[in-house]
């Protein structure tokens, strides 16, 4: 997402370790290649030692010119001042404030509300909250368009990529029992491995609802599946933003921590209905507050204020705060 909104202005790479075939296809259709690294960025390296990816790996691809952007918890101090040693500008993409930033620039697209906690540089800017959300084009071409819906009659379930708690199944079965719901659509991701359960779920049902099933499907039809809803069940996760942009009643919460920040901004904006944490609630809760949502009137109020909260612009804003830092 954030390659396309600086592809035209700027050459992009992915530094990574041994990319999945699925994700090398995605890297080179928007970035101009990709950087194989012997370390690996998502887990600890050998010998806990981290320094060892910058030091004896990436190190030697950074001749001071380029902008180096990380994205994950492991990019510490050491890491950091590693990138800036080689006169690199460096970019962090962080939501935790948890340490010192010798980044130029960090961005949290999550938690506006955390801004002045970052121990940081002088020099350090930070960027924070929904204006500065890190989304794909589709969805932020979706975000600049109205809708109203006259009915609600439709829902649309997706609990991300991997939804290892199976909250899946725990959502469809409360819409199972929803009298006003007539259509049930449900996306599931590419590392979804409670198929086999949810498969004999879907086998069972006998309510007379339509339900439509579709499995790691892409932007364009994701935003197509949203459209044709008028309620969403979601984490509070990059997708509720995705919602947010494509407009609907937006029921979401909690499965994991790193969650809450956005959770908390989606409340505070009145984007959603809070089902708090999806781990812990209930069928009969979440058909409760299905119930309480089926107002058009109040999904219509909710979808203007999702139209304020996620304007379509951000990639603007990034755009130009990468130029400027490229000018530094």
């Amino acid at each position: 997402a954030l390659a396309e909104m600086l592809k035209e202005d700027f050459d992009c790479f992915f530094a990574i370790n041994e990319p999945d075939p699925f994700t090398l296809e995605k890297i080179e259709k928007t970035c101009k290649g990709y950087i194989s690294l012997k370390g690996n960025v998502t887990y600890q390296l050998p010998g806990n030692n981290p320094r060892e990816e910058i030091d004896f790996d990436l190190k030697d691809h950074l001749i001071g010119n380029e902008m180096v952007v990380t994205d994950g918890y492991l990019f510490d101090e050491k890491y950091q001042s590693a990138v800036k040693a080689t006169g690199a500008k460096l970019i962090c993409v962080d939501d935790k404030a948890d340490h010192h930033y010798y980044a130029d620039l960090v961005i949290n697209h999550g938690d506006a509300s955390i801004k002045n906690k970052y121990n940081k540089e002088i020099y350090t800017k930070i960027l924070t909250g929904f204006p500065y959300a890190i989304m794909r084009k589709e969805f932020l071409e979706s975000a600049k368009m109205e809708r109203k819906i006259s009915k609600v009659s439709a829902v649309f379930i997706c609990m991300g990529g991997a939804d290892p708690y199976n909250i899946t199944a725990k959502a469809t079965l409360a819409c199972l029992k929803c009298d006003f719901l007539k259509s049930i659509i449900i996306v599931t991701g590419s590392a979804y491995k409670n198929m086999a359960l949810f498969s004999g779920i879907l086998e069972s049902t006998n309510t007379g609802k339509k339900i439509f099933h579709e499995h790691n499907v892409c932007s364009k039809r994701m935003i197509e599946l949203i459209k044709i809803s008028e309620i969403a069940i979601v984490p509070a996760s990059t997708i509720a933003m995705e919602i947010c942009c494509v407009k609907s009643g937006l029921l979401t919460g909690t499965v994991i921590d790193n969650q809450e920040a956005i959770h908390k901004q989606l409340i505070d904006s009145g984007c959603c209905i809070s089902l708090d944490d999806f781990n812990n609630v209930s069928e009969l809760g979440i058909l409760d507050h299905l119930k309480k949502i089926n107002s058009r009137h109040m999904i219509n109020s909710m979808m203007q204020k999702q139209s304020k909260a996620i304007d379509g612009l951000s990639g603007v804003r990034i755009l130009k705060a990468f130029k400027e830092l490229a000018k530094c």
